[in-house]
């Protein structure tokens, strides 16, 4: 297993494919939309198997979190990186490899990394082991880390 920086174009699919497991919160056609909008390829990280594919990933985009939360002054002079989304496949899941990718986002030269938790995906307790809560609307927390 190993995470490797950026997502190939020929792979970026593959990652698209994962909306089943959030079909319950956003239909797939604006699940896709919004990742292929939001994200930068580029700097996103894969996490993949000893066969080369991909079994996990953390999608980042370069979105900052004030056109999103209100009083965010702390963040006015950092620049971030919105984590976008992160997804393990169930059998790699509880074995590290998401802490891995999370801490692997503070090597890529940001000040901050933000994101965007769905309410019914009842997951914030999760993020707040390393991030605060920064806002929130009807449907979603904000959580920050300042590196």
């Amino acid at each position: 297993m190993k995470i490797v920086k950026g997502i190939p174009q020929e792979k970026i699919l593959d990652v698209l494919e994962w909306y089943i497991h959030f079909n319950d919160l956003m239909d797939e056609e604006m699940f896709k939309s919004y990742i292929v909008i939001n994200t930068d390829f580029n700097i996103s990280l894969m996490l993949l198997d000893d066969n080369e594919k991909i079994v996990g990933a953390y999608l980042l985009g370069n979105n900052q979190i004030k056109g999103f939360v209100k009083n965010t002054s702390k963040f006015d002079e950092l620049v971030g990186v919105e984590g976008v989304l992160l997804f393990i496949e169930e059998e790699y899941k509880k074995l590290g490899w998401g802490t891995k990718l999370k801490d692997y986002t503070r090597t890529l030269g940001y000040d901050y990394i933000w994101g965007q938790q769905f309410k019914d995906l009842n997951n914030l307790e999760d993020w707040l082991k390393r991030r605060e809560l920064v806002g929130e609307s009807k449907f979603i927390y904000f959580t920050a880390e300042v590196f």
